[in-house]
């Protein structure tokens, strides 16, 4: 595979962590979204890169999918931090994730708030703390879902 397609590749993950992170800081978390549309996408980007010549009869995975797969997504997540920090008015998304762990600062949840009733009332000032990190480990392991489901195992011929 040619290096300007993975420099390509990982240009458009570092940019759409960029922008998920930035996003995320200003507007809110939306839980299920990101992380869906983020395992969706990754897999996607690997497959427009990664060649898609395979010989006949073979169903073994593509040797550089899995691969191209796991750069993507750390980049993704790296540049996903970076997009907080950008927001922020002083950079710093790892202290920023260390306050909302500790229950030093929120996160809005806009999906939940947008609910309406007793629910959203509970979440209009944004969580923190240990329910935030199940909503991002349950987001996470939605992400990592479409990410092994979105990785082409198979040539053309045989879909």
């Amino acid at each position: 595979m040619p290096l300007c397609y993975l420099a390509a590749g990982m240009g458009l993950a570092i940019f759409a962590g960029v922008v998920a992170g930035w996003a995320r800081y200003w507007y809110g978390y939306f839980v299920l979204g990101q992380g869906v549309l983020a395992g969706l996408f990754i897999p996607w980007a690997a497959v427009i890169v990664c060649s898609t010549t395979l010989t006949h009869r073979k169903t073994i995975k593509k040797p550089c999918s899995i691969t191209l797969v796991l750069i993507f997504f750390a980049c993704f997540m790296v540049a996903q931090a970076i997009g907080f920090g950008m927001a922020q008015p002083w950079f710093d998304p790892v202290g920023w994730l260390g306050r909302v762990i500790q229950g030093g600062t929120q996160e809005s949840i806009w999906g939940i708030t947008l609910l309406g009733g007793a629910v959203a009332k509970n979440f209009q000032l944004g969580v923190n703390g240990g329910f935030w990190i199940f909503l991002n480990l349950f987001d996470l392991f939605f992400m990592v879902f479409f990410l092994l489901v979105g990785i082409n195992s198979q040539p053309k011929e045989s879909r």
